[in-house]
């Protein structure tokens, strides 16, 4: 008897919140507009932003709604009672018209608008807002194996957002660098829309000179590690058998000098 019962009133409570929603979008279509200059707001994920609908202070608002394209996100009437589903992480403060949005995602990145009535009036204002949700990649680590004058780098950076590419920096004489390949690679999160990004390059040491390369992502900078083997200088060379020469000279010498001094005393 119950569940007869129940089944019924279940389908009545769905065509219900189906016709709100319809009355809701033809209203709005349907009332005289007035429009405000676009609003940029950026937030980090995870973080909190607020959403400030611009309104007239000086008027008592009759609605406020809140979405994302046609995608009810939160708001609030004060003749009646809201039943559209509002986002979970999101919550609304009447007396300042703004939407206060907590532990942000990347999905939440987009355009949103802002819908008002004031009271004994008939016009709708709505405000366009522009969402940009970033999430900042980690340090990048940098993975090197050298063999004779051939090198290969792996550089790899993970949860970030958006999608971005690493970049590789030298420090020296890059003339004798030859790039022999390059290959990068990102995947995606598919839950938290955030990118693990790598960039592998394979070179010649060329002309042998030691260089100093790193990789970064937007402004974070990877360590940097030394690669390819100095070349031979000659003065270098010169000062080192010099120096050779001397000890060996002085080693053989001492004893001499020693034996004359001796015969002296």
């Amino acid at each position: 008897m119950v569940s007869s019962w129940v089944a019924p009133q279940f389908i009545k409570t769905t065509i219900a919140r189906q016709l709100l929603t319809v009355i809701f979008a033809v209203s709005l279509s349907l009332a005289p507009r007035e429009s405000f200059a676009e609003i940029h707001l950026r937030g980090e994920v995870g973080e909190n932003v607020t959403v400030r609908c611009p309104v007239d202070r000086h008027k008592t608002l009759t609605f406020l709604y809140f979405q994302k394209g046609k995608e009810f996100v939160n708001g609030f009437h004060r003749l009646k009672n809201i039943q559209r589903k509002r986002w979970e992480n999101t919550s609304v403060e009447e007396d300042d018209a703004a939407v206060q949005m907590c532990n942000l995602k990347a999905s939440q990145s987009g355009e949103y608008q802002c819908y008002i009535q004031y009271k004994d009036e008939t016009n709708v204002s709505d405000s366009v807002i522009h969402l940009s949700v970033t999430a900042k990649y980690s340090k990048p680590t940098v993975i090197t194996l050298c063999h004779a004058k051939r090198c290969l780098l792996t550089c790899t950076s993970h949860g970030g957002y958006p999608r971005t590419k690493l970049t590789w920096n030298v420090i020296g004489n890059s003339s004798g660098l030859i790039w022999t390949d390059r290959k990068e690679s990102e995947d995606s999160d598919p839950n938290t829309m955030l990118y693990n990004i790598s960039s592998t390059v394979s070179f010649n040491c060329s002309y042998g000179e030691q260089m100093f390369i790193g990789c970064s992502v937007g402004d974070v900078t990877s360590e940097f590690l030394a690669v390819c083997v100095p070349k031979d200088r000659p003065h270098i060379r010169k000062l080192t058998i010099c120096s050779i020469v001397l000890f060996i000279a002085i080693i053989v010498l001492f004893p001499v000098w020693k034996c004359v001094k001796n015969v002296l005393q």
